[in-house]
């Protein structure tokens, strides 16, 4: 009889622990996906963002149009990373993933800093600064 309570609690703990598992991530899940930017007036698919197991890596159409192999493994950004790459002392929203040399954010859209506003919420920010970056 005393069985039934270690099996359920057992079961209990397993089930929390897998739930912290799961596909979802943190926050930064939300920037899986395909971006975009703009050339010569028309978007044009640049950069994909996919979760493999518990990490986050990169694609691009940089030289080819077919996506690469991936090239980058990306973390979350802490809120240290993100003043040291964009120098904002303000406590913007934000959520982000980057390697050493290319970050994705998403903060609100219209957000600025110095000459560079973003109207989609996305940019992409790597050795040449921001650039706007559209959701697909």
């Amino acid at each position: 009889m005393k069985k039934a309570p270690n099996y359920l609690a057992a079961s209990l703990c397993t089930l929390l622990l897998l739930s912290g598992c799961g596909p979802g991530g943190g926050p930064e899940a939300q920037l899986v996906g395909v971006y975009a930017v703009k050339k010569n007036g028309a978007l044009r698919e640049l950069v994909k963002i996919e979760r493999q197991g518990g990490r986050y890596i990169m694609r691009d159409k940089v030289r080819t149009p077919e996506w690469s192999e991936p090239k980058m493994q990306m973390q979350p950004v802490t809120r240290e990373r993100w003043n040291r790459i964009t120098t904002e002392s303000e406590n913007t929203a934000f959520v982000g993933v980057s390697s050493d040399q290319l970050a994705i954010f998403k903060v609100p859209p219209g957000w600025q800093k110095n000459s560079f506003k973003t109207e989609t919420g996305y940019f992409l920010f790597y050795s040449q600064g921001p650039v706007e970056a559209y959701k697909l």
